[in-house]
């Protein structure tokens, strides 16, 4: 049996918490793939300030809803949901009061605004804070060409928490402006938040109480260049800090607390959290930092000091760097009551408020439990998936090798239960973005495929985010070169360990994830046995003239420096698009793509397709025709992976 370099990511949900999982023998069976891609019983939950009540969203009727439950009474009501819309984020403005934005299910699930609603806990006061239908807006977005007088989708950046039922929120404009406005939740009346720097403002920083501090804006129609405007109050003039190239920032502004501006900035190779220095115009103290991942998002606010208390850190495993004692504590408590667990803390609305616990593992989709620190117990709450049993998933592994120019690559590497680990066969599955990574969560996919027998591999390859910015900028304008070549050696290294069998290599991934897949079979048609590509991008040039960034010239720009300009590397994505190199496939492809998608049109799939079918290619081919860039709809997803589980048997099947 060969010995793998590996180290433990997030796994078994065990300890003191096991009370709580459901404790079975493995079963010989897989696990019906259903299983994995049914609708989660629980999206998100959230307590109220006081830590009384719980607001969850769950699947009923069809639809994404809202439900609160009075964790004394134990009475629970469901007090919003939509026909044709989901409740997708939710935040309580008071103890008695919640706002939550709503998205359109038929659109893209990764878009993070839309409607705008609030609502009383007890279901009254319904206010709709959207000027437009919340169904319409998203598809708005994308078919309105003129400037419309009203924002097509709002995000909701904070309640006030001043009393009031007031929060901020950002609008968006169809023309691509955007605006924060103050909301009176009960009322709907809004003002706009006056700002006036130059340039087209794209990010907003707010304090405690609610004031616009810092203003990043775009200094030309393409966006190639950025300042960060800064003032100290609402009665103070702006001031620039800084002017730099968009993609090559000395710093990024995330928050803000008493102590001063805190901003993101390089620190050994990844990114941390400073202190600004206001006084000599520079990035000052270090707060936190990682050696293996960058630190640059999800800071957390003490309630009542609003002072930062804490800086998430998605580090392996992922934790919270605490800065409050008491918090460390609690999360060290945690920690060793659930040591294979990773368990986020979210502070109530003082420090004698229960807080919410959510626990979650590689093999455990995650619960979410309720503290209290007065009598120090945790409180069973909610379960996100309970029929997936944990002692029957497959830990995510973390493991590290070399590209073939020495470049690290940090990977993930899950195993099938109850098999060696001798000659496995292997998923390939590479992440979509491409600017974007995996971690240790639960992923159903994956899970799904290590069900069947496969060993899954998931590279961070070059142009990956969260790994330090030379490990993203070593990605540009490597589409189909030495981000394949990322895939390719860690096929290379688990072969050479003995861990995989080279005749038994599939490739699969989604978006960019797909162009991987069907790239791979182009570049290196001898290494897999076959491909699967979901949604993914087949000709380059596509990228820069048709979909949802057609005409947005920042999209367009940015675009010419990550991934090539068209007009002088036209050879190049010739050469590295699947639908023009078709001919070199020999492995069977299966496709599989949304007929309204906007991000990777259809034509992607159908060229691709038209032309293995040229050349006389196996391969299988499906279309959704109510799915955008994604595979939202329950029904569909079954129907798509009960292909891809056939097709996996028919073409590289796991006991073979």
């Amino acid at each position: 049996m060969p010995s793998i370099r590996l180290r433990l990511a997030a796994s078994l949900f065990t300890g003191a918490f096991a009370t709580l999982a459901v404790c079975v023998a493995a079963q010989a069976a897989a696990p019906a793939l259903e299983q994995f891609f049914r609708t989660p019983a629980i999206r998100i939950a959230s307590l109220s300030p006081n830590g009384r009540y719980l607001a969850s969203t769950a699947m009923l009727g069809g639809s994404v809803q809202l439900t609160v439950v009075d964790l004394q009474t134990r009475e629970a009501k469901k007090i919003a949901g939509y026909a044709d819309v989901d409740i997708f984020r939710i935040e309580w403005i008071s103890n008695d009061r919640l706002a939550f934005n709503v998205i359109d299910r038929t659109s893209e699930q990764n878009a993070s605004y839309s409607g705008l609603f609030a609502i009383d806990r007890d279901g009254t006061r319904e206010r709709a804070l959207s000027a437009m239908p919340a169904a319409l807006m998203l598809r708005a977005r994308q078919s309105f060409n003129d400037v419309a007088a009203e924002p097509v989708a709002y995000d909701l950046v904070q309640p006030l928490h001043d009393g009031s039922a007031g929060i901020i929120a950002l609008g968006y404009f169809i023309n691509g402006d955007i605006v924060p406005y103050r909301i009176d939740s009960v009322s709907g009346r809004r003002k706009a938040i006056d700002f006036s720097v130059t340039g087209r403002a794209h990010d907003f920083v707010f304090d405690a109480a609610n004031r616009l501090r810092v203003v990043t804006a775009y200094m030309d129609s393409e966006g190639a260049r950025s300042a960060v405007w800064y003032r100290d109050d609402e009665a103070q003039p702006w001031r620039k800090l800084a002017e730099h190239a968009t993609l090559n920032p000395p710093f990024r502004a995330i928050g803000i607390d008493p102590d001063g501006l805190l901003v993101v900035a390089g620190v050994h190779g990844r990114d941390g959290v400073f202190r600004y220095n206001m006084a000599d115009n520079k990035v000052g103290a270090l707060v936190a930092a990682s050696a293996d991942a960058d630190v640059n998002d999800g800071l957390v606010f003490d309630p009542q000091t609003h002072k930062l208390i804490g800086v998430r850190v998605r580090s392996e495993p992922p934790h919270t760097e605490w800065l409050d004692p008491q918090y460390a504590a609690l999360q060290q408590g945690l920690d060793q009551a659930a040591p294979d667990m990773v368990s986020q803390v979210t502070p109530g609305g003082d420090a004698a408020s229960p807080r919410l616990v959510f626990s979650s593992s590689s093999t455990d989709p995650g619960r979410y439990l309720r503290y209290d620190p007065a009598t120090k117990q945790l409180l069973p709450l909610l379960t996100r998936m309970p029929w997936i049993v944990p002692a029957q998933m497959s830990p995510k592994l973390v493991f590290d090798y070399k590209a073939r120019d020495g470049l690290p690559i940090p990977s993930y590497l899950t195993l099938p239960k109850g098999r060696p680990v001798n000659r496995l066969p292997l998923i390939v599955l590479p992440h979509g973005g491409p600017a974007a990574r995996d971690d240790a969560s639960f992923d159903p996919q994956v899970q799904f495929l290590a069900s069947r027998g496969y060993a899954v591999l998931q590279p961070q390859f070059r142009g990956s985010t969260g790994f330090g910015e030379a490990h993203f900028r070593k990605g540009f304008r490597q589409w189909g070169l030495r981000m394949q070549d990322d895939l390719s050696d860690g096929i290379a290294d688990l072969v050479k360990q003995g861990a995989v069998d080279p005749a038994r290599v599939c490739i699969m991934g989604a978006s960019y994830g797909g162009y991987a897949a069907a790239m791979g079979l182009v570049k290196d048609p001898q290494q897999y046995r076959c491909g699967i590509d979901l949604l993914g991008v087949t000709d380059i040039g596509y990228l820069f003239t048709i979909g949802r960034w057609e005409g947005n010239k920042v999209v367009a720009f940015h675009s010419k420096i990550t991934i090539g300009d068209p007009g002088q590397m036209r050879d190049q994505f010739v050469a590295t698009s699947p639908a023009l190199q078709a001919a070199s496939i020999r492995a069977p492809l299966f496709m599989a793509y949304g007929e309204h998608d906007t991000r990777v049109p259809l034509v992607h799939g159908e060229d691709l397709r038209d032309a293995l079918k040229k050349h006389g290619k196996v391969y299988e081919w499906m279309t959704f025709p109510d799915e955008e860039h994604g595979f939202t709809i329950e029904a569909n997803r079954f129907r798509l992976y009960r292909a891809i589980d056939a097709f996996l048997a028919k073409y590289n099947p796991a006991g073979a």
